[in-house]
């Protein structure tokens, strides 16, 4: 039997949970209220024979002994079988000498962390040494229950006067220096931190890893942490976790924004479930550190124009407006990576231009209370902004718009919501719904399996109208005249993007060789020359003309396609508003009266689509299609 096995023979997970939670007998098994996550109607169980436990609602989640003390205290294995061995009187095999030396090593920091600290609070405290820092607080509204509550301190001016606080205390230099607390420069030991307002930084445990100084004197760097060590990983930490963990599991969601004062200023306003990640991306790990508490994470994004951008594009960038302190910024095409493992939604706080979460919170907390209760998933906003950064009534930027949210959507796990999602992106760029599913589902996007051999590559399935996009270029290579004549604002009409690459090369070359670039496109030019010495033998003014009316036959079907779109937002107007409302809100606006303005927008597209239809069924030179 393993010690783990042992372990878990002698101690009884109904007597284990009960100690921290209040069961209540539900045939063979006991129920409650699940203790990690809000909930009135009892979901947890535990059952007594199996000795395991389960979560049937948010969390869904469940495990034996071990799995309830990791869950339930955020720790790792190692440390549950530590403390539920103690539990059960089972003695541990001894650690190596090496686990023993760092374990040794890290308590050595963990104690200067807190020396230091305690020596920081008190120069914070003292009506000269903390002039002005206090002034600083009292500026920022940090009132000094908080600055307690937190745990601040103040550096001061010299260069050394922590490192000689902390060797008069028996800590050695060396571990200072490890710790980040000390700089070993070339003229002896000298204090990391100097003329900074000092937050500390804890672990899960509390325990103090690191520190933040914001400067006091106008440093161009505002913002220094303590360096990224065995001891301290700022993408492994969320700053106030160890304050605002009993408030997360009330409230059940968790508010994650920029910066230390960030927090301080939303617990002081009432938002006690509020963390900062420091300037990093948001993380698993980080992820993990929540989860236990709350599933529902809210972002408060960053309003700057450069980090809109950022989060757009799905680059994983931040703003470095604070000199060497990065600010913080999530990958949002990682997001849908993160959502999967909450199984639950995160949203996005929308702040206001030119404020950040201090700001706000400080000038207006209703406001920022409303926007944190009404915060939209980060897709429905991600989905929002970039309609709002691209030119929905023109090909190419319909085009940039469903490019930019592919990559997120399609980084869904759960299939009916990226489903969803896909539909509403075909639905406001204009194309085929089911052809943007058929090709971004995980089964077309799946490697191909091999079977070691070389295997014939299918080409793939081109949808009809295709034919008629594949004419248009095999004339273009083959006739100078198209060449010569051709619109360049027909490109886009091209949809598949190596044959659109294909034709703008043709055309922007008359010369030899003008395909050199394209090596990886050889198969599909080779197929485009084919396919174009297969055509009836036109003049130059007829491959004109043929042309001509293949571009004039592909903006019809598109039009179609874009008017059946179209009826299909006007179908869920209908739902929303009432399809007789609508019609007459329609006719009035048709016959330019007032109508009911909650209705005007819904109304004029509703106009807008009859006249496209009238415009659509008028006879053309070109025949019916």
């Amino acid at each position: 039997m393993s010690v783990a096995e042992e372990v878990k023979a002698k101690i009884d997970i109904v007597d284990l949970i009960a100690s921290e939670v209040q069961l209540r007998r539900s045939g063979s098994s006991y129920k409650a209220p699940c203790p990690f996550h809000a909930e009135k109607t009892p979901s947890f169980i535990v059952n007594p024979d199996r000795q395991t436990w389960h979560c049937f609602g948010a969390c869904s989640e469940g495990g034996d002994v071990f799995n309830w003390e990791m869950k339930r205290h955020n720790i790792d294995f190692r440390e549950a079988l530590q403390r539920l061995a103690q539990r059960a009187g089972v003695q541990l095999r001894p650690r190596t000498e090496e686990q023993t030396r760092r374990d040794e090593q890290r308590q050595r920091l963990i104690r200067a962390n807190e020396a230091a600290l305690h020596f920081w609070r008190g120069l914070l405290e003292d009506h000269v040494a903390g002039r002005d820092a206090q002034a600083y607080l009292r500026e920022r509204g940090i009132s000094v229950e908080a600055a307690q509550r937190f745990n601040l301190g103040v550096a001061g001016p010299d260069q050394d006067a922590l490192v000689h606080h902390l060797s008069a205390r028996g800590h050695q230099t060396a571990d200072a220096v490890a710790a980040g607390l000390i700089l070993d420069t070339e003229h002896g030991p000298r204090d990391r931190f100097r003329d900074r307002l000092i937050f500390p930084i804890r672990n899960a445990r509390s325990e103090t890893v690191g520190f933040g100084g914001r400067t006091l004197i106008g440093e161009p760097a505002k913002y220094i942490n303590s360096p990224e060590s065995e001891l301290f990983r700022k993408r492994d930490l969320l700053y106030g976790l160890d304050i605002a963990r009993s408030a997360i599991r009330e409230a059940g969601f968790v508010i994650i924004v920029e910066g230390y004062t960030d927090v301080i200023s939303a617990h002081e306003h009432g938002s006690r479930n509020t963390v900062a990640s420091m300037g990093t991306a948001l993380t698993e790990t980080q992820i993990g550190l929540i989860k236990p508490l709350a599933t529902d994470v809210r972002l408060a994004l960053d309003p700057d124009a450069a980090g809109q951008a950022a989060a757009r594009r799905g680059i994983d960038t931040a703003r470095e407006a604070l000199g060497a302190e990065r600010q913080v910024s999530t990958d949002y095409r990682h997001v849908g990576g993160l959502q999967n493992q909450l199984a639950s939604d995160i949203r996005i706080i929308p702040l206001p231009e030119q404020q950040d979460p201090d700001d706000l919170i400080r000038s207006d907390p209703e406001r920022w209370r409303a926007l944190v209760e009404s915060a939209p998933t980060f897709l429905d906003w991600l989905i929002e902004h970039a309609r709002s950064q691209h030119d929905l009534e023109s090909p190419r930027g319909r085009s940039k718009f469903i490019d930019d949210l592919l990559p997120t959507i399609r980084s869904i796990g759960h299939a009916v919501v990226r489903e969803e999602y896909l539909r509403q992106i075909a639905v406001l760029g204009r194309v085929d719904p089911q052809s943007l599913l058929a090709r971004h589902s995980p089964a077309s996007a799946a490697p191909r399996r091999s079977s070691g051999a070389d295997e014939p590559v299918r080409p793939a399935v081109r949808r009809p109208h295709d034919r008629r996009q594949s004419f248009v270029l095999q004339l273009a290579l083959k006739f100078e005249s198209v060449r010569q004549s051709f619109e360049f604002d027909a490109i886009d009409l091209i949809e598949d993007s190596e044959d659109r690459a294909i034709l703008i090369a043709r055309l922007n070359s008359s010369e030899e060789g003008w395909d050199n670039a394209l090596s990886d496109s050889e198969s599909r030019i080779a197929e485009l020359r084919r396919d174009a010495e297969r055509l009836p033998p036109y003049s130059d003014a007829e491959a004109v003309e043929a042309v001509d009316d293949a571009i004039a036959r592909i903006r019809k079907t598109r039009s179609r396609e874009g008017l059946r779109l179209k009826n299909l937002e006007i179908g869920e107007q209908e739902r929303q508003h009432g399809a007789d409302q609508l019609a007459r809100a329609a006719a009035q606006l048709a016959n330019d009266e007032l109508c009911d303005p909650e209705l005007a927008e819904a109304a004029s597209s509703l106009v807008e689509v009859r006249d496209s239809a009238r415009r659509l069924h008028q006879p053309t030179l070109s025949g019916s299609d």
